[in-house]
Formats: C-alpha cells, structure tokens, sequence
C-alpha cells in the first residue's frame, strides 16, 4: 500500500506538511537546502514525520550527488568504497551521503564516517528514530548538527488526509477523520496507508465515503470508532483512577482505550508522567516500573504488551501518592522568572578563590544555603510523610534543623 504514499510524497517546500520550524521561509534548513550548501547534520525524529521526504526534496533542490545507505542492511566496506570515491572527487563534486537508520551502525562502526567528515570530503545526513545523543558516538556528534523532527499533529494528518482525498476521490466523515489522526500518532505514512485501505473497504461496499460502517467493517467489531472527545474524556478517567489509587477503574478506562484503537505507547507515555506527577518520591521505583514499561510497550508491541501495561498499571495505583516534587518544581518555576537578575553566589562560581566549601571534607555536610542571598529562607520542596517520602523528610528536618524551618511549613503539605 506504498503507491498514493509516493504519490503524496512532497516534491516542493509547499507539499511539506508539518515542520515549519525547519522547512518554513527563513528557517535553517530550508535556507541550506534551496542556496544548496549543506552541512552535515542528523535528522532524528519519530516515524512518518517526514525525514525521507526531506531527503527527497535535497535532492530535487540541489546539485549533490547523492548515495543512499540503509544502516539496517549497508556493510561498513560498501560505505568505504563512496567515501573513498568522495575523497578523490572532492572539490569537483559535491558528494551527499544519506544513511538512513543509522543508529544500526554500532558506535565504532559510526567512526567510518569521522576522517571525511572533518575534512569535507562529502556531507553525511543520519536519520535515525532513536536518541543521537545516546546512538551516536561523541566524535561524530561532535561534527554535525541534530536537526530535529517533531510528531505530525492532528491538524497535520487531517491537512494530508485533504489531499489524499483529492487523488483516491473518496472522502471522509469527521469521524473517519477523527479515528484515522487518533491512532496514526502523528505518523504521516502510517496515516496514508491507513487510508488507502479504509477506501478500498469503501469501494469494495459501493461507497465513495468513509464512514461509521466502513470503520466497522475494517476493525471487525460495531464499537471500534474512536472520537476526540472519547480520547480526551477516557484519558482523564484513566489518569484520575490511578492517581485515586483505583487499579479496577483504571484497568477499565485502559480497556476501553485499547478497544477503541489508541496506540498503547501514548498510554505508557502517560504512566511515565504520572509516576513523577502523581507518585514522585513516595515510591521512586514508579518511575523505573513506568519507564520499563514504555520500554517492553515498544519492544513486545500488540497485544502482548498489554500485559505490561496492566502491570503497571496495578502498580502505580497502589502506590503511595505525593505531588511534592512536582509542586516544588512549579513554585521554583515561578521564583526563577521573577528573579532573573539575581546573581548566583560566588561561593558557588567556578572560578579561582570562590569561597566554595567541598562537603566531603568536612563529613559530607555543611549546614549552609546554597541559594542567592536574597532566596535564602525560600523552601520549594516540601516532603510528605507518606511512603518512602517520609525517610526522605526526617533526613531533611535533621540536615536543616535550624536553617530552614520545615516543621512550620508541612502543616500544609497535604492542602
């Protein structure tokens, strides 16, 4: 189902759907790619958001000569051959090599590409959907720029959708619509495809729509249409139980969820958030139970992973709550903008003769603000008696006892 995707694929700036911080008038890359002087960057960024078709455009703007590796399948001695040809043509030619996935290059692997970087023997764009601050190595990092792709917002899908319409001449219902920007996620090509199929449906019953029946038929089940308004109104039920420390309501609202078709890695996104907003540090395992979680969610995929999310999921819930750490980092937030002229304590300056006191030569403590003068009696963080917040309390009442008056201020932590 790759043709109306290729068809779709942007052959100008104005196609581009989504990513006007890079590819709008005046921003950088767009800027590099019409005056066809490239540097060497890495495009990051989720799937369908549009790194490829970035790639398609280079090509139609500029006079590069381009190689196209894939990491998941290029062997380092096929690259060696064009970095070789690069080297001897520098300065005739303009050598653009593109590797696609490159994260799949281990962190030597990557070193390939350091030699003709750093003497501009070509230019090397990476893609990759994984973090390049952790896959790719602090040399090569180094010596390229990460250009940053962000997800493709539901107004973006539903702008692609507009013209996908217009080729397959079968239209949608805002329902239809709805469902298809809700479980795409932000993804371009997945979106597109979906369609495709959903019009081949159509067709198939005589239509030229879209509909509530046409989404019956592809899912399989009456109930399997998903709106906005559903979303939002599940979500916040969902969320709501587990911070009331319900697991059967959650585990209810997640089911439904999943009946409807949401993508169960925006799930496991929102447990990650409410292990710090909603639990914090009355149990930090939380965190590493959620994050773990979002990690099994990508790696197991439908429907297996639903049994790590149910885990985790009965896990939060019966955890401990505290918003302690996030009702500091509000306050602090808010304290940081009203005093952007306060200067940091020289004590604290990393510069010769600072004044500044190494705690681990006198015991691993000194009873001493390390806030500017003029915050010197601000408390943020307010710990609370509950879970392993509470060990977290009394270690700080006995560390500042004396300096800052803890005892006053935690008649209000639970307000």
């Amino acid at each position: 189902m790759s043709g109306l995707s290729e068809i779709l694929r942007p052959k100008t700036f104005d196609d581009i759907v989504g990513q006007n911080h890079i590819l709008g008038k005046g921003a950088i890359l767009r800027i590099a790619i019409e005056n066809g002087e490239l540097f060497s960057m890495i495009f990051y960024g989720p799937p369908g958001c549009g790194k490829t078709s970035t790639m398609e455009l280079i090509k139609t703007y500029t006079d590069y000569e381009v190689y196209h590796f894939n990491g998941a399948f290029a062997s380092v001695s096929e690259i060696k051959k064009i970095l070789e040809y690069a080297k001897k043509v520098k300065g005739i030619k303009k050598i653009l090599i593109f590797v696609d996935e490159i994260h799949r290059f281990n962190k030597k692997q990557q070193d390939v590409f350091l030699p003709g970087v750093e003497a501009g023997d070509y230019v090397l764009i990476g893609a990759t959907t994984e973090n390049p601050y952790k896959m790719i190595n602090e040399a090569l990092l180094s010596r390229v720029r990460v250009i940053a792709f962000k997800k493709l917002t539901k107004n973006d899908i539903q702008a692609l959708l507009n013209k996908a319409k217009e080729i397959q001449r079968v239209s949608l219902t805002e329902e239809a619509i709805s469902f298809i920007s809700n479980v795409s996620n932000g993804d371009a090509r997945f979106a597109i495809n979906l369609y495709e199929v959903l019009s081949l449906i159509a067709k198939a019953e005589g239509k030229d729509i879209i509909d509530k029946e046409i989404l019956s038929l592809y899912s399989g089940e009456e109930k399997y249409v998903y709106n906005d308004k559903e979303h939002y109104n599940l979500a916040s039920a969902f969320i709501k139980s587990i911070r009331g420390s319900d697991p059967d309501a959650a585990l209810y609202y997640m089911a439904r969820m999943i009946e409807g078709g949401e993508d169960p890695r925006f799930i496991a996104r929102r447990l990650i958030i409410l292990a710090s907003e909603d639990i914090g540090l009355a149990d930090p395992m939380a965190l590493l139970i959620a994050t773990s979680t979002a990690y099994a969610v990508d790696y197991v995929g439908l429907p297996e992973c639903l049994l790590n999310l149910s885990e985790c999921v009965i896990y939060l819930s019966s955890a401990p709550k505290s918003n302690s750490s996030t009702k500091a980092l509000g306050e602090a937030m808010e304290v940081a903008k009203k005093t952007r002229d306060v200067n940091v304590p020289r004590n604290l300056l990393n510069v010769p003769n600072s004044g500044y006191q190494y705690p681990h030569e006198f015991g691993g403590f000194i009873k001493k603000s390390y806030l500017p003068k003029e915050l010197n009696d601000k408390i943020f963080y307010v710990p609370k008696s509950i879970g392993k917040e509470k060990k977290i309390k009394e270690i700080l009442e006995t560390l500042w006892k004396g300096v800052k008056n803890y005892e006053n201020i935690s008649k209000d932590e639970n307000k």
